[in-house]
Formats: structure tokens, C-alpha cells, sequence
């Protein structure tokens, strides 16, 4: 298992990243799109259709989570724990 790690603004933007990320019981996520990037913004799309901002450290790494949840949408990798520590949040794929 491989694990990737993004780093947030602060303890809050890891931890509802984290929380987004979260494997559900069916093994999918919540996730159902990427609206924007600005800058070293994420705004994600649920599948409940409310839209959610997460703030990285940077705009490399919010460009690296939109590649990263992109390939999870298309199942080209599948996500099986999500944590955070701190400011970072770890995402274990299978």
C-alpha cells in the first residue's frame, strides 16, 4: 500500500480533508468532483452537490490533490484509510 501525503494550511483544512477523503461503507468516498482550483485552494463537489473549499500549502499541492482525486473518480486508485497529523493529511490507496 502506498500512502500520499498532503500538506494543508493549517490542522483544520488536514483534518476535513481527511474527512472527505474517508472511505464510506460501500469502500467508495463522498467525493463527486472538482469545481475550481485558485491559487493553493481546492473546491471539491460531494455527492450531496454542496461544494467545500480546502486550502494547501501551496498551488503544487493543490494541483497534485486534483490529480489525486481525479484518478480516485475514475478508479484508478482506490483509496482504503485517511488521516491526518497536524497541518498533514496521509491518504493510504490500494
Amino acid at each position: 500500500m502506498n500512502v500520499e501525503k498532503f500538506e494543508c494550511d493549517d490542522k483544520y483544512e488536514a483534518e476535513k480533508l481527511a474527512g472527505f477523503l474517508a472511505t464510506q461503507k460501500d469502500n467508495g468516498t463522498f467525493l463527486h468532483g472538482i469545481a475550481a482550483i485558485v491559487q493553493n485552494e481546492v473546491v471539491i463537489i460531494l455527492k450531496d452537490k454542496s461544494s467545500h473549499s480546502i486550502i494547501l500549502k501551496d498551488r503544487d499541492t493543490a494541483v497534485r490533490l486534483k490529480s489525486f482525486i481525479e484518478d480516485v473518480l475514475v478508479q484508478r486508485k482506490r483509496i482504503s484509510a485517511s488521516n491526518f497529523d497536524d497541518h498533514v493529511t496521509e491518504i493510504t490507496i490500494r
